[in-house]
């Protein structure tokens, strides 16, 4: 019995799940587009640099790679851009993605496995699995990514739902699971001990085991969590690890509540590090569980842990961070 409540389109091989699909594509494509004019900028102010030669090698290098890699998904997505769309296109300043795209990052955490990225994995999923009770038949992670802590619970439920609003995180899912890896960079042009350090090359891939359990028990898909495609009461439990940072939960709790059965779990696990400018709706960790407690929820469990997240052994701006986790009960 399916739990989705309206049809997807599908671009590339990944099923989007948004109504005003044109605009979408449109508005994202213009994002990596811009992503790669920097990475444009960048090559050519390196190009021209006379000392240091064999440093700025490293970082022609790794942003020509990335260069590449992004116009690859800019050429598999442009058969489905609408150009009058891609016209009308008009970002805010902030929306243009640096030095790095988030899905590096978490690429490099999920599926390179490196020891900082699997203890953080370890850690944090150890923690959750401890306190979900047993019988759980589905869950959906809003926010999910590049997918490995997805994964990380198919031995739980017998299926899981994974969405993300970026279409390239899903679509770099996808990648992998076509093809044996993937190759990037994450170039560091400071706070960095060696020339060793400036640009790693990067490897991920997901084991023949992960994609057989993948086809089995995860369906990735794109949404908008204000828009989530889903019957009423029709998750077990869902999960936000890692994205209640990016919206104001007065604007999502709603969109989500409705999706939770009776009896149902919500499990946050993230820093409450916001990504938005309204310091009203930068709730403390104490005010975030107070919030679902007026609203009909119960909190079994509220613990800290500590977590290297997203760190990268290459540069010296490494701090850890303390994640706040709770397991609530829809009651």
């Amino acid at each position: 019995m399916t739990v989705y409540n309206k049809n997807f389109s599908e671009v590339d091989g990944v099923k989007i799940f948004i109504e005003n699909i044109n605009v979408y594509l449109a508005e994202y494509y213009t994002l990596l587009f811009n992503h790669n004019k920097y990475n444009e900028l960048k090559l050519q102010k390196y190009l021209s640099q006379q000392n240091r030669k064999e440093y700025f090698d490293c970082l022609i290098e790794a942003y020509l790679h990335n260069y590449n890699n992004v116009r690859e998904t800019l050429l598999r997505i442009k058969p489905y851009i609408d150009v009058d769309e891609l016209l009308s296109v008009k970002l805010n300043r902030g929306d243009v993605v640096n030095t790095t795209l988030k899905d590096y990052l978490y690429l490099q955490r999920d599926w390179c496995y490196y020891d900082a990225g699997e203890k953080q994995i370890e850690s944090s999923v150890k923690l959750i699995k401890h306190f979900l009770p047993s019988g759980l038949q589905n869950a959906l992670f809003i926010g999910c990514g590049e997918g490995r802590l997805a994964l990380e619970f198919a031995d739980v439920f017998d299926k899981i739902y994974a969405t993300d609003k970026s279409l390239s995180m899903i679509w770099h899912i996808n990648k992998l699971l076509s093809e044996k890896n993937f190759e990037f960079y994450t170039p560091q042009e400071k706070n960095v001990y060696s020339l060793e350090n400036v640009a790693q090359k990067h490897s991920a891939f997901i084991t023949e085991e992960q994609k057989k359990t993948i086809n089995e028990k995860v369906d990735f898909f794109v949404s908008d969590v204000l828009d989530l495609p889903l019957k009423e009461e029709s998750m077990d439990v869902i999960f936000s690890i890692y994205f209640t940072d990016v919206i104001a939960l007065k604007l999502w709790f709603n969109k989500i509540n409705d999706k939770i059965k009776k009896e149902g779990y919500f499990i946050h696990f993230g820093p409450l590090d916001y990504f938005f400018s309204d310091e009203s709706e930068m709730l403390t960790a104490v005010e975030f569980k107070d919030f679902f407690e007026k609203n009909g929820y119960e909190t079994i469990t509220d613990q800290v842990l500590e977590t290297s997240h997203l760190n990268d052994s290459n540069s010296f701006s490494y701090k850890p961070e303390f994640d706040c986790k709770y397991v609530i009960k829809h009651l």
